[in-house]
């Protein structure tokens, strides 16, 4: 390689949920940001893709998981926080553990509560072009959001 190459590799930004993680929190009945491949997997009947866009949906479900697209986690965020507060649906969102430092997440949760859930450990997700289970560089965590704040640790 000469001097002033610059080798880039191309990173895969789809990772999804195991089912082993998804089914701690029980079953869900809607997920806004999947694939028609990882509902069936988790067996969640209704859902949205990038084509069909669960930001532009109404959430009019009882039971909702989230792993959103990272880089815009904070937008899904939102939209959950929203929903919960027109249908006070119970709404799970996994998310990194850094968002909840930020202040987009403090001014989303001003009047409503969340439970954080924690894991003893950094969850192993699915990549979506067949390697193996592997861990982020960062910590993840579960969002419940609810009336009231609480934590609860968590094991996987």
């Amino acid at each position: 390689m000469s001097k002033g190459t610059v080798v880039f590799e191309e990173k895969h930004i789809e990772y999804y949920t195991p089912k082993r993680i998804v089914d701690m929190f029980g079953t869900f009945d809607y997920d806004p940001a999947t694939t028609k491949e990882q509902a069936e997997y988790l067996g969640i009947k209704n859902f949205d893709t990038v084509e069909t866009n669960g930001l532009a949906q109404d959430w009019n479900y009882k039971r909702i998981w989230i792993n959103p697209p990272f880089d815009i986690k904070h937008i899904f965020f939102n939209k959950a926080v929203e929903q919960y507060k027109k249908y006070k649906n119970e709404i799970y969102f996994l998310c990194p553990i850094e968002f909840i430092t930020t202040k987009r997440f403090r001014n989303s949760i001003k009047d409503i509560g969340v439970r954080i859930y924690f894991p003893n450990g950094r969850i192993k997700f699915i990549s979506g072009v067949g390697l193996p289970e592997r861990s982020p560089a960062f910590g993840s965590v579960v969002i419940k959001i609810q009336d009231k704040n609480e934590i609860e640790f968590v094991s996987i």
